[in-house]
């Protein structure tokens, strides 16, 4: 499925902390759908969806590499139905994630006792005065 985004955006899935993000997402959304939805390899369209939304709002995210977990992020970028979506899938998967990708999952946890850094604000170009 393509995310359609811009250069910039994409760029930003490969930026080394977004691609571990987008790699723990999706492994967590794997363990979810194959327990709760039948799958074996594949996603179902409901959880493919799920992730697909999950992928583009983290290349969109403002903080790039300076990412605070979502619990602690002070923009919340996910709607309310994807992102009750998400706190089920978490909640689930979170525990089991831990048994099957420890790494990923210590990652994910260090990160939780980061700060959260300001929320990024808009660059503005300084007016001259005459």
């Amino acid at each position: 499925m393509s995310l359609d985004l811009s250069e910039k955006r994409l760029k930003q899935l490969q930026n080394k902390y977004i691609a571990d993000e987008v790699k723990t997402i999706r492994l967590m959304t794997e363990i979810y759908c194959h327990a709760h939805h039948g799958t074996d390899s594949e996603l179902c369209e409901e959880c493919q969806a799920f992730f697909e939304y999950a992928r583009k709002r983290l290349a969109c995210c403002p903080y790039g590499d300076k990412k605070p977990v979502c619990k602690k992020c002070k923009i919340h970028c996910f709607g309310k139905d994807f992102k009750t979506k998400a706190k089920v899938i978490m909640a689930y998967s979170g525990p089991r994630l831990m048994l099957r990708h420890p790494i990923l999952s210590f990652r994910h946890i260090a990160a939780v006792f980061r700060e959260a850094p300001e929320k990024p604000g808009r660059k503005t170009i300084p007016i001259k005065s005459e």
